[in-house]
């Protein structure tokens, strides 16, 4: 060893003695514990994350479950409990069941296979773990209309109609329908399987729609509306029940005769050859709509055909009487119309979903709104017809049944809106906005009889009453909301001196 090691040595030890006598810690030192501390923190240090009960942030680290990676590694935290036999809602031996195996979910939802529980489930992520909504089916599916199950069952929730169960229960907190845990008997039943029911067949229908129901439920499957009800209400584009589609054939029979009548005539100085006729008609409207004269047929239409700027020259109060009637059937046609446009390009739009929902302060209200006017302006004519009979007024057997039969739909109408909230039990501030409806439901509610099994035969009614109103039509005077526009629009292209044509 040389002098310059021994110096080195000597140097260093004479240095960490001066530093232990200032009771000096390096800073590369001050994280390191003492025997003392190190004992402590070895007798409380905790087991590997494998070995410890799962806990909310095991489960619920939020993988990527747009990939099937993500969503298999998502369901494997629910099964890890949910595939136990003793998992169960409840206290007791009759607990309900809430074990589900990966076997049977993907056997009884197969569309699902590849969807992560928490995408339905959405506010599971809880303490105590637990659900408030369900299953979230909305985040992915919009509301149907009024085709797949004849209507939107907008107060029913999915699972009760989609879920293989013969048991509902309207839940007074929010007034929905809602599949039941629970049997008739208050045994708990298990829906562990998500098996879902097969809603094309009509004893689906049958656990909500039967006498008695605890869900205010018509007491019968009802058939949908027809596309022939749009003139009044939102309507799926389907024939429903035979009698529409026979009402239709009719109404369909009775356009052709009233064109091939028009045909009769001479047009364009042809009188005899139809198909000649037929191609000056269509050159005729080819050229006019290409043309000036276009805007001017426009003209017409809003004031003479919507705002009937003819009739009020000739009387205010004929004028006032026929708006009433006619204005208010072609704004529910509009807004039926709007309605299944809408619903058909966005049916997740809220506004689509408030104007298919009966309920819905909106909808209620105009509807209510509107069938008022069209029954007040029925009584109006009839008061003139056959109490004040003014002498320009003609009464005719064809106003008269068309007036009985308008007056009879809206008066159907209402008592069966009446009828519909006893039975469905809509809450009174919801159904106070159908205002004449409601008002209808307290006079029923006076009477005690069984209305969820009468509700159905009024239905068939007003469907019935409404078929024929459609197939007469093309006969009767009502004819002229087709005759009179094509009358003005033929004097306007053809330059006829207008006259007092109403």
């Amino acid at each position: 060893m040389n002098i310059k090691t021994i110096g080195s040595i000597i140097v260093g030890g004479a240095l960490m003695v001066f530093m232990a006598a200032l009771n000096y810690t390096p800073a590369f030192a001050t994280n390191l514990p003492d025997l003392k501390t190190a004992k402590v923190i070895e007798e409380t240090r905790p087991e590997p994350l494998a070995q410890e009960p799962l806990v909310c942030l095991d489960c619920h680290r939020k993988p990527n479950i747009h990939t099937n990676e993500g969503v298999i590694s998502s369901q494997t935290f629910c099964y890890d409990c949910h595939k136990k036999a003793d998992i169960k809602k409840g206290n007791g031996s009759k607990g309900t069941t809430l074990q589900i195996t990966p076997d049977t979910f993907n056997k009884n939802q197969p569309d699902h296979g590849f969807i992560a529980c928490i995408n339905c489930h959405t506010d599971v992520a809880r303490s105590p773990h637990k659900t408030e909504t369900g299953a979230t089916c909305m985040e992915c599916h919009p509301h149907h209309s009024e085709g797949p199950a004849n209507e939107p069952h907008l107060r029913v929730s999915c699972q009760a109609c989609h879920f293989q169960s013969k048991f509902v229960r309207l839940d007074p907190k929010d007034n929905r329908i809602k599949l039941a845990h629970m049997d008739y008997e208050s045994t708990p039943i298990s829906l562990s399987g998500h098996t879902l029911a097969d809603v094309e067949d009509e004893e689906t229908c049958k656990k909500c729609h039967f006498k008695k129901n605890p869900v205010g439920a018509p007491s019968a499957v009802l058939p949908s509306k027809s596309a022939l009800c749009i003139l009044c209400h939102n309507s799926p584009l389907a024939m429903g029940h035979p009698v529409f589609g026979f009402a239709g054939l009719i109404f369909v029979v009775g356009i052709f005769m009233m064109i091939a009548f028009w045909f009769k005539g001479s047009v364009k100085g042809e009188e005899k050859s139809l198909h000649r006729k037929i191609s000056l008609s269509s050159e005729s409207i080819w050229n006019t709509i290409f043309s000036k004269q276009f805007f001017s047929l426009i003209k017409i239409f809003i004031l003479d055909v919507l705002f009937q700027r003819r009739i009020l020259k000739e009387s205010v109060s004929r004028w006032s009487m026929h708006s009433l009637i006619f204005t208010a059937i072609l704004l529910r046609f509009g807004l039926s119309l709007f309605t299944a446009i809408g619903f058909y390009f966005n049916p997740e739009a809220s506004l689509m979903t408030a104007l298919i929902d009966k309920n819905h302060w909106f909808t209620a209200f105009s509807n209510d709104l509107l069938g008022l006017f069209i029954l007040l302006g029925i009584l109006w004519a009839l008061v003139k017809r056959f109490i004040v009979k003014p002498d320009y007024v003609v009464s005719e057997y064809q106003d008269n049944i068309t007036l009985i039969l308008i007056g009879s739909l809206v008066l159907l109408g209402f008592f069966l809106e009446g009828a519909r909230i006893i039975v469905t039990m809509i809450p009174c501030g919801t159904a106070a906005y159908s205002f004449v409806g409601y008002m209808v439901s307290r006079v029923l509610s006076a009477f005690p009889f069984d209305w969820a099994s009468i509700y159905p035969l009024m239905w068939y009614v007003h469907g019935v009453v409404a078929a024929v109103f459609i197939a007469w039509l093309p006969f009767g005077k009502m004819r002229h909301i087709f005759n009179t526009p094509l009358t003005y629009f033929i004097e306007a292209v053809d330059g006829v001196k207008k006259k007092k044509r109403v």
